[in-house]
């Protein structure tokens, strides 16, 4: 099997990235960039499907649901909250 030397920066990627602070870029290409530089590359090809899925049941683009996010001590959104 060959390894995955990407990742796919849907709107979920974009969005979840910027939101968590993983990348403060706009564009896909460089928000990739960023990403390359933050996980192994044995775990590439399920990235975007963790993001998607993140996006979808907790991190959602208009009502996040930080109280119960895995990620949270992690998000530099969730910790900007927590500080106000």
């Amino acid at each position: 099997m060959e390894k995955q030397n990407g990742i796919a920066v849907d709107t979920h990627a974009k969005r979840i990235s910027n939101r968590i602070g993983l990348s403060c870029e706009s564009l896909p290409k460089k928000i990739e960039q960023d990403l390359l530089k933050i996980f192994p590359k044995d775990y590439l090809k399920d990235i975007n499907h963790l993001f998607v899925w993140h996006g979808r049941n907790t991190c959602d683009a208009r009502n996040p649901k930080c109280e119960i996010c895995s990620v949270k001590k992690f998000c530099s959104t969730n910790i900007k909250n927590e500080s106000i």
